[in-house]
């Protein structure tokens, strides 16, 4: 069954942050309505994240966008991240907080990633306009 915007946004904030930064790569994956999943993907593409495959941590307070382009084996790290683990703009409890650098190329310096533990492999991200939180759209990222 597929889960609605406004059930997944549900689920998130009754999820906790990690206790400290995540360690590895994470595929990352749309989740919602299949019309979502669709539009999102298709509309990265025209926001310099063609083949964007997800993110990479090292347990620092910088992480990465992993990128896969087709016949490539190696991955591409692009625009950086500054990580912090902070009150959430969706209801002030905490989560793992992405931010963009003012290097990314735009819109990503008005974007913020949040994200919360949905399980022992998988974390629940939430992504929103730093204007307009209370439109984020929900994905997954998956250690792999």
């Amino acid at each position: 069954m597929t889960m609605s915007l406004s059930q997944i946004k549900k689920q998130f904030l009754e999820l906790k942050a990690p206790n400290s930064f995540p360690v590895g790569n994470f595929q990352a994956e749309w989740i919602g309505p299949n019309w979502f999943q669709t539009g999102a993907s298709f509309s990265l593409n025209f926001m310099s994240f063609r083949h964007w495959w997800g993110k990479s941590f090292d347990g620092s307070e910088i992480a990465y966008n992993l990128f896969l382009p087709p016949k490539e084996t190696e991955f591409q790290l692009r625009h950086p991240m500054n990580l912090s683990i902070a009150p959430s703009r969706l209801d002030k409890n905490l989560s793992l907080v992405l931010e963009y650098t003012k290097n990314a190329p735009f819109p990503w310096p008005y974007f913020i990633d949040e994200f919360r533990v949905l399980n022992e492999t998988d974390l629940l991200g939430m992504s929103y306009s730093k204007f307009t939180p209370g439109l984020a759209l929900p994905f997954l990222i998956r250690k792999s």
